[in-house]
């Protein structure tokens, strides 16, 4: 936990994933306390040792070392294997739920990896496509929702974002026809929520992403979560999300008449999704705030449907209308 929280400030801080040389020492504790664990015969399938791994798994996943968290989630496969299955451990579910997390996050990370080689270039340097666009692209884009061909056209994302959108426009296209087709009102089964969100998120942890680029990704992740009545990748990702927030907090972004409808979008998003208090909470304040010119939650709804937007994200906005009066009484309710 010691790790994990010096890793923490450090990315909250700097917007890196870089580990502190304290972070490293307070991991290296816990590897040793986990071995010492793993050698005493009454202790090696204990909950602690869960708890333990499962603190290593999200040490290593912040800081981008996915071998590592393969190796930390099948210890907690094996431990969980030894205790007779998920339904043997403890905390009153708890540790179940950490548990199953992390097999998710394991299958989701490894069903998007050759996906994920294939749009992120190895050295991070996103290609960025010029006027006049190819042909091509330009047919992806027109089948975009009118904000996102805007944000598409102004030369502002990368070519492998552009596709990233067309990719979760085509599968939100998917979830509509099957629940036309369908009584059966079961968004996680008739999606790939995981796999986007885990997508998603590989997009997040790319250091050479604009500020723009950061911002739709939140976005559109919000959009990936409100599809998923299980919650399982929220809470599996939150933790990573908060900090990222709290570092765009303290970073200036410009709001302007031509972005105004972009960022109206991602704070709504991050609006709906998240609770008061929280860090995309505050982002998302911040951002309806410096608007040029203020609109309520109606007017709000009604410009993030030229983007990603459903109807549980609107039910979500409006019951946190309260908060938002209670924030700024003159501009968002």
């Amino acid at each position: 936990m010691l790790a994990m929280s010096s890793l923490a400030a450090n990315v909250a801080a700097t917007g890196t994933r870089q580990r502190s040389p304290e972070s490293l020492r307070y991991y290296q504790s816990a590897v040793s306390m986990l071995r010492q664990r793993l050698a005493d015969d009454a202790q090696r399938s204990g909950d602690a040792v869960i708890i333990t791994l499962s603190n290593l798994c999200g040490f290593e996943a912040m800081s981008g070392n996915y071998d590592a968290v393969d190796m930390h989630t099948q210890g907690i496969r094996h431990v969980v294997n030894l205790r007779g299955g998920f339904d043997s451990l403890g905390f009153e579910g708890f540790l179940r739920t950490i548990s199953v997390a992390w097999q998710t996050f394991y299958a989701s990370r490894h069903s998007v990896w050759a996906r994920v080689k294939s749009l992120i270039p190895k050295d991070g340097n996103f290609a960025y496509p010029e006027h006049p666009f190819d042909p091509g692209l330009c047919n992806i884009i027109a089948k975009f929702r009118p904000g996102l061909t805007d944000l598409a056209l102004s030369g502002g994302l990368s070519h492998q974002m552009i596709v990233l959108i067309s990719e979760i426009d085509n599968w939100e296209r998917d979830i509509k026809n099957s629940l036309q087709q369908s009584d059966a009102y079961d968004l996680h089964g008739l999606s790939q929520n995981s796999r986007y969100v885990t997508l998603c998120g590989e997009f997040l942890h790319q250091p050479t992403l604009t500020l723009v680029e950061q911002l739709l990704i939140l976005g559109m992740l919000g959009f990936c979560y409100s599809t998923d009545h299980t919650r399982a990748t929220f809470w599996l990702s939150n933790a990573f999300l908060q900090l990222h927030c709290r570092y765009l907090n303290s970073v200036v972004i410009q709001v302007t008449e031509r972005n105004a409808e972009f960022m109206t979008w991602v704070a709504s998003v991050l609006a709906a999704t998240f609770d008061p208090g929280s860090q995309p909470w505050a982002l998302a304040f911040s951002l309806l705030k410096a608007r040029p010119s203020q609109q309520d939650w109606r007017g709000n709804v009604n410009v993030s449907e030229n983007f990603f937007w459903n109807e549980s994200m609107s039910l979500r906005l409006s019951s946190k209308i309260g908060y938002l009066r209670q924030q700024d009484p003159q501009g968002q309710g």
